[in-house]
């Protein structure tokens, strides 16, 4: 029982802890200035600054996101990868949601676009990651061991 609590609290701190970093590495990696050699790289300026947004938003959603789908991998193992669709979920519902609902219908079909990836970066990085991240083979001796032994008996990893 005191196990359990001890996770629901760390599974509360980390979700407002994933929630500030996102929040602030976000804002840093959008407010960069779109670089001289960016925009020769394409046709159109407003399309170069729209690629490069893009571009530094995924970054900052993937580098909040590592760390924090490694701890929610090994603490949480199987129930890792719900924890982070919840939190995600819950985070998504939140913050973003209201204003992509009230802003959704007045938006161009490129802001449309930008804002369903967007969405999908929000929701499906974290767990991701912590799929990905449960699905590494493990360094410790006894863990391979014991999948060694799993596989050999036919089962699937």
């Amino acid at each position: 029982m005191r196990h359990r609590v001890v996770l629901g609290a760390l599974a509360l701190g980390l979700a407002w802890l994933y929630a500030k970093a996102l929040i602030i590495t976000i804002g840093v990696a959008v407010a960069q200035p779109t670089p001289p050699w960016w925009s020769s790289i394409f046709t159109s300026h407003v399309i170069s600054v729209i690629v490069w947004i893009v571009t530094c938003h995924t970054m900052a959603v993937l580098i909040v996101a590592l760390p924090f789908s490694y701890v929610i991998a090994r603490l949480y193992g199987r129930a890792g990868v719900l924890l982070a669709l919840t939190l995600t979920v819950a985070l998504y519902v939140f913050d973003p949601l209201p204003a992509v609902l009230a802003y959704f219908q007045t938006d161009s079909t490129r802001m449309k676009f930008i804002t369903l990836f967007d969405a999908v970066k929000l929701l499906g990085i974290l767990p991701g990651l912590v799929w990905v991240i449960g699905r590494l083979t493990s360094n410790n001796r006894l863990e391979r061991s014991r999948v060694a032994s799993s596989l050999s008996q036919g089962e699937g990893r």
